[in-house]
């Protein structure tokens, strides 16, 4: 949540949605998704639009330093970057897809 914070001011929500097809699993501190291969599997993500491309890139640096790449989705016909792991099967799983939900906020 540190992070959040400390990025929301650059941050603008465009919208929220279920994403079929990936899990999500607890880092701790952080989630983590990956691609599912149960086809009821679907995770809560959150669309949001960076307004600074200097954040942008910080954000970029600290997602690919703790592991995650990098891929674009499409989601009514535009690509959406999303940060996934390759695989996270020695993590929690968050059963219900929704990070808020599992971490109490």
């Amino acid at each position: 949540m540190r992070l959040y914070k400390e990025f929301n001011p650059n941050l603008v929500y465009q919208f929220s949605m279920w994403l079929p097809g990936y899990e999500l699993f607890s880092l701790g501190s952080y989630p983590c998704a990956v691609k599912s291969t149960h086809p009821q599997s679907k995770i809560l993500i959150e669309i949001m639009k960076i307004t600074d491309p200097i954040i942008e890139k910080e954000i970029f640096q600290i997602e690919m330093n703790a592991g995650y790449y990098y891929t674009d989705i499409f989601i009514h016909r535009e690509p959406i970057g999303i940060f996934l792991y390759v695989e996270a099967t020695n993590y929690q799983p968050v059963h219900h897809g929704d990070w808020v939900k599992f971490f109490g906020h």
